[in-house]
């Protein structure tokens, strides 16, 4: 019963997320590190550096349903949306 409240939550979180960012501008970043967040199994967050507005930022993209995390690695490249009031 757990598992299933879990994965309910998890779902109309990412759904919420979604409809939150529908409009924000996609740019392309780029993986500069490979963070381990726990190790059983390896579970990673990804930190990568994009440019917006003629500034570069760097963020933490957490990846929590492991969708890029575990095939991404330092260097590749990546799209992620940007919050245009809170560019980081």
């Amino acid at each position: 019963m757990t598992a299933l409240v879990i994965a309910v939550a998890g779902y109309a979180q990412n759904s919420y997320y979604k409809r939150k960012s529908a409009r924000w501008p996609s740019v392309e970043a780029t993986v500069i590190d490979r963070l381990l967040r726990g190790s059983d199994p390896p579970d990673y967050n990804l930190q990568v550096r994009y440019e917006f507005n003629g500034r570069i930022f760097h963020s933490i993209l957490r990846d929590n349903f492991h969708t890029l995390s575990d095939k991404l690695n330092t260097g590749d490249k990546l799209f992620i949306k940007v919050d245009p009031e809170d560019n980081s």
